[in-house]
């Protein structure tokens, strides 16, 4: 009968357990789900952790799963002995940071970048038949063209290469600005004959090459990289696109604007008010030298 007892009571105790052994030597948990973020701390095998929300990640040995620790910290599931390769909490981690725009509506530059930075800090992997979650869960092609399309928050699963110039304004070189994209795209360029990349800065003031956010290939996956300008890919020569609302990105800009104009007009009138007062004081002098020219002749 005790043991009976003893069993039921186990059994309804069971599902409260959320701390789970660390399976590896010395396993980091960092301050994000990939192994680019900051390591806080590090377990040792068997070290029991208590998992608070999990989410999905970098891929660690054929495994996607990031669990968030009491620590604070994130961990690769891989490591954590949880009896299954699946989910044991129900609660999703909130990354955050990656904007409130919604599908094919306005967004900012800085979104975009972070949106990719999303991809690229998971170190995704390419596919031209596979599909990641964006920041808030939408699955994407993870091919270049659906990665772009991604950072866009554009139309899930993803435009191709042939797409992506409806839903941008082919720009020049120069006018580049972080969150466009660049790549050979048009007729004639879908499957593996064309290529997109993000645009996320110059690489240097005589602006001939920039730095990239893309899915660059099977090889590679999705990472940070560099090119040229007028990169080519077969017979295609890359060409730049904007996709940003102007309305919405510079606001700010157009505030500035408006408060230079402002500075520019109260510059104006007290520049008119100091040749007014000069103009006075020039008036006031010619008057007292008149006055006492007329008393030195009246006393003559």
């Amino acid at each position: 009968m005790h043991f009976s007892i003893l069993s039921l009571s186990l059994a309804l105790l069971a599902p409260l357990i959320t701390a789970y052994p660390i399976s590896g030597d010395s396993v980091n948990c960092r301050s994000g789900p990939a192994t680019s973020y900051k390591v806080i701390k590090t377990y040792a095998k068997g070290h029991d952790v208590k998992v608070t929300c999990q989410t999905v990640g970098e891929t660690v040995k054929g495994d996607n799963l990031w669990d968030k620790t009491a620590d604070g910290c994130y961990v690769a599931d891989y490591y954590v002995k949880t009896g299954t390769t699946g989910r044991v909490v129900n609660t999703e981690c909130k990354t955050g940071g990656t904007g409130d725009s919604s599908t094919n509506g306005k967004i900012t530059r800085k979104e975009i970048i972070a949106r990719g930075k999303y991809w690229i800090d998971r170190h995704v992997s390419y596919s031209m038949s596979g599909y990641y979650p964006d920041p808030k869960g939408t699955k994407y092609r993870t091919d270049c063209s659906g990665f772009v399309a991604m950072a866009l928050h554009a139309s899930a699963p993803g435009y191709s290469t042939v797409e992506l110039p409806r839903i941008g304004t082919q720009i020049a070189w120069k006018d580049l600005q972080p969150g466009d994209f660049v790549g050979t795209l048009g007729p004639g360029t879908g499957g593996s004959g064309g290529h997109v990349t993000l645009f996320l800065s110059w690489t240097d003031s005589t602006k001939k090459a920039y730095n990239t956010l893309e899915c660059r290939g099977t090889a590679y996956g999705c990472v940070a990289y560099k090119r040229n300008v007028g990169w080519k890919d077969g017979s295609f020569t890359a060409k730049p696109y904007s996709e940003v609302s102007e309305s919405l990105t510079q606001e700010k800009t157009a505030a500035e604007l408006r408060v230079g104009e402002l500075d520019n007009q109260i510059a104006i009138l007290n520049q008119e008010k100091m040749v007014t007062m000069a103009t006075q004081d020039n008036l006031v002098r010619d008057n007292a030298r008149k006055g006492a020219l007329v008393v030195l002749v009246r006393r003559l």
